[in-house]
């Protein structure tokens, strides 16, 4: 193995230690980033809305390939459609008993989160490879999108997420790099394909999720959020 390669393996397993202690900590590190609730809020709101359109958009860009007659873009809206789609069929499903209607969720959402925590680690040794200052200001702004995650996932099931979904979470990272350390790269039309598929299901939980409501919210720190995302991309490539 070459030693650049061994260095980006390194970099990677850093990167998964980080995400790891993350998803542990996640209560104690939010409320130490932000010290008042409408503040982070608004600034995680701000971040998300401009990661789903500065990141989300273009790497779909980029991976844009044919399946058949269907463009990765139709990927992206099956896999927002599909999401979308279960969550309707749980709330028909348990419209009486409220406690199984938000542990069902809860599973079916842990299902994607995980999935999507197991990509970005995947993907890791890819960013370092084109450019490292890039992907360490890359890694800062996913550390905050996944604080700001699983905030809201603590937030909204409570004891569930702390007993239990922080640690698939930790899980899915762990699987992410063990792949990344033993495993031959996958094949391009399926880490682009299911890349799709999970870009629809975050840009529903963006929408439902990460957006802060008016009542909540504070407009200048959301524009501080948009900007502080903005100001991490322009750094990179400055950095390059």
């Amino acid at each position: 193995m070459h030693m650049a390669s061994i260095i980006v393996l390194e970099l990677t397993t850093l990167v998964a230690i980080t995400f790891a202690a993350i998803h542990y900590w996640s209560r104690p590190l939010h409320k130490w980033l932000y010290t008042s609730e409408h503040i982070a809020i608004s600034f995680s709101g701000g971040m998300a809305i401009t990661y789903m359109f500065l990141h989300l958009l273009p790497e779909l860009e980029e991976g844009d390939i044919s399946l058949g007659r269907f463009p990765i873009h139709i990927v992206a809206l099956i896999g927002f459609l599909l999401f979308y789609g279960a969550q309707r069929w749980i709330w028909s499903q348990t419209q009486n008993d409220s406690q199984e209607l938000n542990k069902r969720a809860f599973w079916l959402q842990m299902i994607f989160v995980s999935s999507y925590n197991f990509l970005l680690i995947y993907s890791i040794p890819e960013q370092f490879e084109q450019s490292i200052p890039f992907a360490f200001i890359y890694v800062l702004a996913m550390s905050l999108h996944l604080l700001s995650t699983d905030h809201h996932l603590s937030e909204h099931y409570k004891h569930l997420f702390d007993r239990q979904g922080r640690y698939v979470l930790i899980a899915a990272v762990v699987c992410g790099l063990v792949t990344d350390l033993f495993a031959e790269a996958a094949n391009r039309t399926f880490s682009n394909t299911l890349t799709a598929l999970l870009t629809g299901f975050l840009m529903f939980n963006i929408f439902k999720e990460e957006l802060p409501d008016h009542k909540e919210t504070r407009f200048v720190w959301f524009l501080s959020g948009v900007m502080f995302y903005i100001l991490l991309l322009g750094g990179s490539w400055l950095l390059e």
